[in-house]
């Protein structure tokens, strides 16, 4: 098949899976008014692979390496920086054409990629061979993935052995010449229910005694034993938003529940092999942040555009204060742009796979998940508090109180009204809203905790060539130590 359309993707959805939302079982989830958008939006993928501009389609597809079919081109293995470049640039252009991020097949090759990597380490010719043949399985199919990473963990304070509940971390709890028995759960996972695959990779190091803890596969979203259960999120646009002419854009996350979930052989990559635990969630957090700095850049250039235009509308776009803050916001913006790309640039090779540079990667998630709040509320303090205030569409569209919006709601006289109210509640959405804290949230949270970034830092940044330099210049060390 190699490239599916967007009615083949809803198709293959109506499989049997097992979702529920708000207490609510669904029995078809493109027909689901918030699964329904989810749906959408990774649909809208589809439409990017199938474009009849030849510049879209050929970023978005590309010919498989061996055969020359087309294939999907996040289903490239990276090789080097213009393979991990592509990727950034996918990402990007994703959400600047559809308006949102198609996301499932970036993170599902995150994992993937990272079980190609540490089957190699392990020598283990088996997992590198499943890993290679499920990834075959991806190109032919054109399949959406999940990453299914984040145990929901218990009480954090405790290793996964030591749980009041065994199955707080997912386990092997059998295995036999067909394949292995899994129980647990994983919490967090973006695009989950309208993935066709999931994808497991372990969430943390595994002691030796955590052997069973230690286990990484792929299996379909309908497989039995699996359920998943979604938060809740917007639907479509209402009749109180200023909004753009375009269909909304947004992805659900679930909690996944694996009830004694049959896995074969053929499609483990790890199984007890705990010494690796950690090189595989390593990688795979390297991979993975680098994907969210790609996607976070056009997000927060919008929202950049939104203080630029608000000071505008307001009349301040000339005063100093606002200025300053405008540059603070560019300086955010611009940061993150460069620290991506040169994650891409300075690579670790894995034989023949490329690594996003693991310590530029966590230095740009770093980077945007501690300053994001400031990053926040300097937009907040530039637009005013109309946009916690504003009146809606509604009372603009009520020919009683029209006009008294029209007048009172004016800002600068280069602008009319209604663009000023349109930019307000753009800005409202993104920095003063329900979507927006949601997204507070995850973006310290999101592709692991700001202490995971330090400790990543910490782990690939070269502190004894610092010190050494320090005693040179001290004079404790001749200047050929270093």
């Amino acid at each position: 098949m190699g490239i599916r359309t967007v009615e083949q993707y809803k198709e293959s959805l109506k499989d049997g899976r097992r979702v529920y939302i708000s207490g609510e079982k669904v029995a078809d989830i493109t027909k689901h008014p918030i699964l329904g958008i989810t749906c959408d939006t990774i649909g809208a993928g589809y439409e990017l692979t199938a474009s009849k501009n030849p510049d879209v389609k050929n970023l978005f597809v590309a010919p498989h390496p061996e055969t020359g079919e087309p294939i999907n081109r996040l289903f490239i293995t990276p090789k080097g920086p213009e393979d991990l470049a592509n990727r950034t640039k996918i990402i990007q252009r994703s959400i600047q054409l559809t308006g949102g991020l198609p996301f499932g097949k970036d993170i599902g090759t995150d994992c993937l990629n990272a079980a190609f990597v540490v089957a190699g380490q392990m020598g283990k010719k088996e997992y590198q061979e499943n890993a290679k043949n499920f990834l075959e399985h991806l190109r032919a199919n054109d399949l959406h993935t999940c990453g299914a990473v984040s145990c929901v963990k218990g009480d954090r304070s405790k290793e996964p052995a030591r749980q009041k509940h065994p199955d707080y971390y997912l386990r092997v709890v059998d295995r036999n010449k067909e394949g292995i028995i899994v129980k647990g759960a994983k919490i967090h996972i973006t695009s989950a229910p309208a993935a066709n695959e999931i994808i497991v990779v372990p969430t943390r190091q595994m002691r030796e005694n955590e052997g069973d803890y230690a286990v990484s596969f792929a299996i379909p979203a309908n497989t039995e034993g699996v359920t998943f259960i979604c938060r809740g999120g917007r639907g479509p646009w209402s009749n109180r938003e200023f909004h753009p002419d375009r269909p909304v854009r947004e992805l659900t996350e679930a909690m996944i529940v694996f009830d004694n979930v049959f896995v074969p052989w053929e499609r483990v990559f790890m199984c007890g092999e705990w010494q690796f635990s950690m090189l595989l969630a390593y990688t795979f957090a390297t991979f993975h942040r680098f994907t969210a700095i790609s996607y976070k850049v056009p997000s927060v250039e919008v929202m950049a555009g939104c203080a630029v235009a608000m000071a505008k509308y307001n009349g301040l776009e000339k005063v100093g204060h606002i200025r300053d803050k405008l540059a603070d916001i560019a300086a955010y913006v611009e940061t993150l742009r460069a620290l991506a790309n040169a994650a891409a640039q300075n690579p670790v090779m894995y034989g023949e796979i490329a690594v996003p540079n693991p310590l530029i990667a966590n230095m740009a998630k770093l980077h945007f998940a501690g300053k994001y709040h400031e990053f926040i509320k300097l937009i907040q303090d530039i637009a005013g508090g109309i946009i916690a205030t504003s009146p809606d569409r509604r009372d603009w569209d009520n020919p009683d109180i029209h006009d008294y919006l029209e007048h009172y709601l004016g800002g600068s006289e280069k602008y009319s009204t209604l663009e000023r109210m349109q930019m307000i509640h753009e800005t409202m959405r993104h920095v003063c809203s329900h979507e927006s804290a949601f997204h507070e949230v995850t973006t310290v949270h999101a592709e692991g905790s700001m202490a995971a970034q330090k400790m990543m830092i910490l782990a690939e940044s070269p502190l004894a060539q610092y010190e050494t330099m320090a005693k040179v210049a001290a004079g404790i060390l001749p200047p050929a130590s270093f």
